[in-house]
């Protein structure tokens, strides 16, 4: 296997920083990249912070920002039955080239969390893995691909376009949300909602399927059951039920954890 030259120097650097752990952690790096390299699909996690706080236990910890008013980017997450490397460092000066369109694309919704260590964190559980691959091979290509492909899928737009908008009093079909969606995703995507307190199904996320190349879509014969069971692995919620209609709920700053209360 080859690696290209932002993966050498990121191995370099973590040699001389410390980080690189001991082979019982899967971490010497010809045997980490080649078993965390061996993936086909990504997912692109998009949550709508109207619904995040519905879904954490904790409700006290929860805090929107003003400024967000938009699905923000929960994950760029490469599919593998394997586990990423925590050898490969990121520092914030990595992305400050990028960091108000991150502030403002994915943030975190945690109070009292700096939005870095967020990053750090989806970096080294997701990005280590990403970054086998040339056009993600550093920290800065890894999260200017997620900023490029939130930007790319409207989805306010095309929710907005087929009369989808949040609400409180309105609800939804799953098939109505489906086919606005299917104009711009084709049928490449997954609907996660969680229950509230009333037991209303709220949307909360949207996975959107997408191939190693980050073109939309899946090779058919990837979307094995281990895929799927990938993509709800360590989720906040489930899959949107097609029996009830599903509320996508507005962003309530003062009361983040009950929206519509």
């Amino acid at each position: 296997m080859t690696y290209n030259k932002h993966i050498l120097w990121a191995f370099t650097a973590a040699l001389a920083t410390g980080w690189v752990l001991s082979n019982d952690e899967g971490c010497y790096y010809g045997t980490v990249m080649k078993h965390s390299c061996n993936w086909t699909c990504m997912l692109l996690t998009l949550q709508w912070p109207g619904s995040f706080c519905i879904g954490l236990t904790n409700k006290t910890i929860c805090k929107i920002p003003l400024t967000i008013q938009n699905w923000t980017i929960h994950g760029l997450w490469p599919m593998h039955t394997g586990h990423c490397c925590n050898c490969w460092p990121i520092f914030h000066s990595h992305l400050q080239e990028i960091e108000p369109e991150l502030t403002q694309l994915w943030p975190s919704l945690i109070k009292g969390k700096h939005f870095f260590n967020f990053w750090r964190e989806e970096w080294i559980k997701h990005g280590t893995c990403a970054g086998c691959d040339g056009a993600m091979g550093s920290p800065l290509l890894y999260f200017q691909a997620a900023v490029k492909l939130r930007k790319l899928f409207d989805i306010n737009s095309v929710l907005e376009s087929s009369g989808i908008k949040a609400s409180c009093e309105v609800s939804y079909k799953y098939d109505d949300i489906s086919k606005a969606l299917t104009s711009l995703l084709g049928d490449n995507f997954d609907l996660q909602c969680v229950t509230d307190s009333k037991g209303r199904e709220a949307w909360i996320q949207l996975k959107i399927h997408l191939s190693r190349n980050q073109t939309i879509g899946c090779p058919t014969e990837k979307q094995d059951e281990a895929f799927y069971n990938l993509a709800w692995y360590k989720s906040p919620g489930h899959p949107c039920p097609k029996n009830t209609t599903i509320f996508f709920v507005p962003i309530n700053y003062d009361n983040p954890h009950e929206p519509c209360n």
